[in-house]
């Protein structure tokens, strides 16, 4: 083989090297499982995630809401979703989300915005509360493990 056949296999090879790029959706996501809604505005539902998508019910059986997992950084606590599928009065539908993330022991909190773009700064995590009087964060979502 000649150098430069050697020189380019090689630069083929190590071409994904170093990146930071997001992991695939078929990687494991570190908020998989069950979750339940604690607050701080919506009503009471549950949120399971699995490495392709995530599911909200209300549980009352009222309605429902199937995301698809475009992609999700562990590293940078961050993921993107796609509106799938929905029942009854639930919304929002037919939009794209990106959100931020953190767990805190059995505690999930969840800074969602409506769009692609960018990512949504996580504020104060594990509380969904911006001051000392209780305001609450817009679309922040409180879960504990279920």
């Amino acid at each position: 083989m000649s150098l430069g056949c050697l020189l380019t296999v090689m630069l083929v090879a190590l071409s994904g090297c170093g990146t930071n790029d997001p992991a695939p959706p078929s990687a494991a996501f570190d908020i998989e499982g069950a979750w339940l809604y604690l607050g701080p505005s919506d009503v009471p539902h549950t949120l399971t995630i699995d490495r392709t998508s995530m599911v909200y019910a209300d549980v009352e059986g009222q309605w429902s809401s199937s995301w698809t997992l475009k992609t999700h950084d562990n590293g940078a606590h961050h993921f993107q979703v796609v509106f799938g599928s929905g029942s009854g009065t639930y919304l929002p539908v037919g939009q794209s989300m990106s959100g931020a993330f953190e767990v805190t022991g059995t505690l999930l909190t969840v800074q969602l915005a409506k769009d692609l773009t960018s990512y949504p700064p996580l504020q104060s995590p594990g509380t969904c509360t911006a001051t000392a009087d209780g305001t609450p964060i817009p679309d922040c979502r409180l879960y504990v493990k279920n």
